[in-house]
């Protein structure tokens, strides 16, 4: 498995000239391993109510390949990228928790159309893509179904950013999915704002681990087939989610289970990283499978219940608990989250590879991500060759990274074999 490092500059606001590529000699992003083609063997032996990664064979190489250069003829010495400032300390944060200053003096770098509407809750504000970098990755998913009608689903869709991108897309139809009927009722109010069709867009409110696990197999819907065994009836009946209602937001359809399409060809993942904590893992030191913790509630909350709350205060209280050690915040992360009812995020790639007709899986990680540990993910899901993970620079500095699985991105590294002066291979 060859995890293929791609980075890509990409500009919202502010004056630039063209950017000249810098080759990395980074030895431990270089290789002289070939890199294979791409192909995906699913395992015969997990079944859809108990998908677990499979035992694999196989090294994992990481290799730097050549940034994407510009576009031409978009940028020249002076040209403005866009007219809008998206910047903007003007008008003071309204709210009253000041961590999300920054953020709101950016809003407009979430959303180009905030002043028109747009709504977030906390967790929102420091969790939402930039809507460029989202584009971006809507573009991406664009050229890996060749243009042909597809559905994806958005597993933790939160106020919608991610899936009103992919909802821009001509032929792609979005599936948004959250347990927090309020994020999902924000996400059909901002999608409104964009202008989406309303039948390219609907919302569920449900646990995506059981949608990913009981729903769907091979992109297929297979909630109301026969299941094989007594055993996994009962295991899929314990995780059912109590029914909620359908409710028409904005145009929107939301609600639960029922409004399920029976295909779904691709799968983005931003899930949550366990807190602003990750950073104590350094570069590189993010493992997918010790780290990442994804928790299966089993019972949703009903939509007209009191709101518990957006599960923001180890989030904000970590800002002020500066008397911890390094040592100590690595001991507390995650801790709270009962290691019997989640998945890891290898797990996680694994489970929605194999729910998925065509095998795309788009996932949305730390910057201090452990490429290893994503390509052992991608190889104990079923992938073999290569898969991608791109580095998103916004205006020069890296706000997120993304891991493409699905396609084969070997072209990226056809010139592999090339080497300089010092003998060392540069992508």
């Amino acid at each position: 498995m060859s995890v293929l490092i791609h980075r890509v500059s990409l500009y919202d606001s502010g004056w630039t000239k063209r950017e000249q590529p810098q080759v990395s000699h980074d030895s431990a992003y270089v290789t002289h391993q070939p890199v294979a083609a791409y192909s995906f063997q699913l395992s015969t032996k997990t079944s859809s109510w108990d998908r677990k990664p499979t035992s694999h064979a196989g090294s994992v190489a990481v290799c730097r390949v050549r940034p994407q250069p510009l576009p031409p003829a978009t940028v020249a010495a002076g040209e403005r990228w866009m007219q809008l400032s998206v910047m903007d300390r003007s008008v003071p944060n309204p709210f009253g928790n000041s961590d999300l200053t920054k953020y709101w003096n950016q809003r407009r770098r979430l959303f180009s159309r905030f002043d028109h509407g747009v709504q977030l809750d906390d967790e929102g504000w420091f969790s939402v893509t930039p809507e460029q970098i989202a584009d971006h990755v809507a573009s991406r998913l664009y050229q890996l179904s060749e243009a042909r009608p597809m559905v994806v689903l958005d597993a933790f869709c939160g106020c919608g950013g991610n899936a009103i991108a992919f909802a821009k897309l001509p032929n792609v139809t979005v599936l948004a999915v959250d347990v927090d009927r309020a994020k999902l009722r924000r996400a059909a109010h901002n999608a409104a704002i964009y202008g989406i069709p309303p039948h390219k867009l609907a919302f569920v409110e449900c646990n995506v681990l059981f949608i990913l696990e009981h729903c769907y197999r091979q992109g297929d819907f297979v909630l109301d087939q026969p299941i094989a065994t007594p055993e996994l009836a009962t295991k899929m009946m314990a995780a059912m989610p109590p029914p909620v209602a359908t409710e028409i937001v904005e145009g929107f359809s939301v609600g639960g289970i029922d409004v399920l399409p029976r295909r779904v060809d691709a799968v983005f993942m931003d899930p949550p990283w366990g807190g602003v904590d990750y950073s104590v893992f350094g570069k590189n030191g993010y493992d997918l499978h010790r780290n990442m913790k994804i928790r299966r509630p089993l019972v949703a909350a009903p939509p007209d219940a009191p709101s518990a709350g957006d599960g923001l205060d180890d989030f904000f209280d970590s800002f002020q608990a500066q008397t911890r050690s390094k040592s100590e915040r690595k001991a507390q992360f995650n801790s709270n989250v009962d290691d019997a009812n989640c998945v890891n995020g290898a797990e996680l790639v694994a489970i929605a590879a194999a729910a998925t007709a065509q095998h795309i899986v788009i996932y949305d990680l730390p910057k201090n991500v452990n490429r290893t540990s994503l390509g052992n993910a991608a190889l104990a899901a079923g992938y073999r060759g290569n898969c991608k993970l791109e580095e998103h620079f916004l205006n020069g500095r890296l706000k997120t990274v993304t891991a493409y699985m699905g396609s084969d991105w070997s072209n990226l590294v056809s010139d592999i074999a090339d080497t300089s002066t010092t003998g060392t291979a540069t992508p």
